[in-house]
């Protein structure tokens, strides 16, 4: 009876190896397969922040490519007439030389009367701004006197100030190729032509009769087909397409010091229209995917915490050189938001518009 009794323990005791031996791989493959898991997420997390930015990459040469010749332009002027608070039809202008076709105009920049306004066409020939939309983007609609400047709010040029210059001469600082330069302007488009050849000869042919160089854009034609058009103009502008807000993540996206900051999420679109003739409709397209960032009432601002604003277009119209930057939104494995940067200088070697 003692020697059975003496087997049934070791039996009892094999059984109880067994299990703490079975449940110590357990742990240990629960382990290894958290590894491999953690690792696969990291590599996915690192594949998407490496094609988006590829993709801003490719973006950046497309751009390159479009203004390896342009010609660009300050779309800057003043009203000739009071545009009065409740005004939505009609405002007028000296002159609205590179002025996109539909936009919106920034008046009375770093004042308490700032106003951003939408309008939805424009003349050349009698210099006007049609079909207004008053107080966009955070700002309200009041009354501007005659001789008021106006900027297409897509304009980021850089100024320089002098020993009297004030707070309302620039509206941000930012830094890039030549150090910290002063501009005006929220920065987030270009307008711009390109040498043509209205004949399309083989080899073209850009220089008109007075041996200067002849400037427009390829343009969609009534008949649906695309010709050079010597009165057409193209620019590049940011466009929203949805919001994303810090609070939704917890994450301090721009690194300011808190959670609270809304963006808008966009894309990158080139638009060429015709200065004369409105039966030539105007032609969009996407230059790259939506996921550029810019602060929501805020676009140009900082966006990295260093200090600097950073507008994607910066214009030094002096040394005719364009600062490029954008900032990438783009999402880890376990949805957490990152944000990356490319940047490009750009030399445009003709003379700017005046």
């Amino acid at each position: 009876m003692q020697h059975a009794k003496s087997t049934h323990d070791r039996k009892g005791t094999s059984i109880l190896e067994l299990l703490f031996s079975l449940s110590i791989m357990s742990t240990i493959l629960m382990s290894v397969f958290a590894i491999i898991q953690r690792d696969t997420s990291l590599a996915q997390s690192t594949l998407g922040i490496s094609l988006a930015e590829t993709k801003a990459q490719q973006m950046l040469r497309k751009i390159e490519t479009e203004l390896a010749d342009a010609r660009g332009a300050n779309p800057i002027a003043r009203l000739t007439a009071p545009l009065e608070e409740g005004n939505s039809m009609e405002l007028s202008v000296d002159s609205t030389l590179g002025f996109p076709d539909q936009g919106i105009l920034l008046l009375e920049r770093g004042s308490q009367n700032e106003e951003r306004l939408l309008y939805e066409s424009n003349s050349l020939s009698d210099n006007s701004f049609t079909s207004l939309f008053r107080g966009k983007q955070c700002t309200v609609d009041v009354s501007h006197a005659a001789h008021t400047e106006l900027i297409w709010a897509g304009l980021a040029e850089v100024v320089s100030l002098g020993p009297d210059s004030g707070a309302s001469d620039y509206d941000g600082l930012a830094t890039g190729y030549r150090g910290d330069m002063f501009f005006r302007g929220d920065g987030y488009g270009f307008s711009y032509r390109v040498p043509i050849d209205p004949t399309q000869s083989v080899p073209p042919n850009y220089l008109g009769s007075d041996d200067q160089l002849q400037w427009g854009h390829v343009l969609r034609q009534p008949d649906g087909s695309e010709a050079p058009d010597l009165g057409a103009w193209a620019c590049l502008y940011f466009v929203p397409k949805f919001t994303f807000s810090e609070s939704t993540s917890g994450d301090d996206v721009n690194r300011d010091g808190d959670t609270t900051d809304i963006f808008d999420v966009g894309q990158i679109r080139r638009r060429i229209w015709s200065t004369n003739d409105p039966n030539k409709a105007a032609s969009e397209l996407g230059m790259g995917p939506s996921n550029i960032l810019q602060e929501r009432c805020e676009w140009g601002s900082d966006l990295n915490g260093d200090g600097f604003e950073d507008p994607i277009f910066l214009w030094d119209r002096g040394s005719r050189r364009l600062q490029i930057s954008l900032f990438i939104l783009g999402r880890t494995n376990a949805d957490q938001p990152i944000v990356r940067q490319v940047q490009s200088v750009l030399f445009l070697r003709n003379i700017p518009e005046s």
